[in-house]
């Protein structure tokens, strides 16, 4: 998704991660904002498919297309694709513990970045929002979400927040941003 990181009131990767660059983007396109920075919005491959080199060749491709039209950097909220297991641990921690014995990240998805040239710059704390009903957060997880406070969901990054008394529950998923100059 092309957009202008550096027009005036911006230059920061945004806490909101890859809501704000879609709204960016889209904002850019109606005022006729020149684009100077592409962002990833997402990669994923299928379970069946995984362990095969997909990720990477994705991401090379995404790279080479921006380079191709002239842009000097990829960003990409990344949804660390191990956090999961660590629904509680908070994402600064967690993107930035300690590396591993050969200097790369702990997660998967984040070396993946990182052996293209890519740096973990920040964290993304509320990078995507999805809010539903009660009834809706039902039935998209199985789950009972009848009690006030966080829930755990299977393969979420972060609870899922829920208020039964207004009848709702909000998923705040917070990503890291990696940065690709091209």
């Amino acid at each position: 998704m092309p957009f202008a990181l550096n027009a005036e009131g911006r230059g920061e990767l945004p806490a909101r991660g890859w809501d704000q660059v879609l709204l960016w983007a889209f904002s850019d396109r109606r005022h006729g904002r020149v684009p100077d920075t592409v962002s990833a919005i997402e990669i994923t491959v299928a379970n069946t498919h995984k362990g095969r080199g997909i990720s990477e060749k994705m991401l090379t491709a995404l790279r080479e297309n921006a380079r191709v039209h002239g842009f000097g950097e990829v960003v990409a909220p990344v949804r660390p694709n191990a956090k999961h297991l660590e629904p509680l641990a908070p994402m600064d921690e967690y993107a930035f513990r300690t590396r591993r014995a050969d200097g790369l990240p702990h997660d998967p998805w984040l070396r993946v970045h990182v052996r293209a040239g890519g740096i973990v710059e920040a964290v993304a704390p509320a990078s995507m929002t999805v809010s539903g009903s009660l009834a809706q957060w039902r039935e998209w997880t199985g789950l009972a979400f009848d009690a006030d406070g966080p829930v755990e969901v299977p393969g979420a990054l972060a609870p899922v927040h829920c208020e039964t008394r207004g009848g709702y529950a909000v998923y705040v998923e917070p990503n890291v941003w990696v940065r690709h100059r091209l």
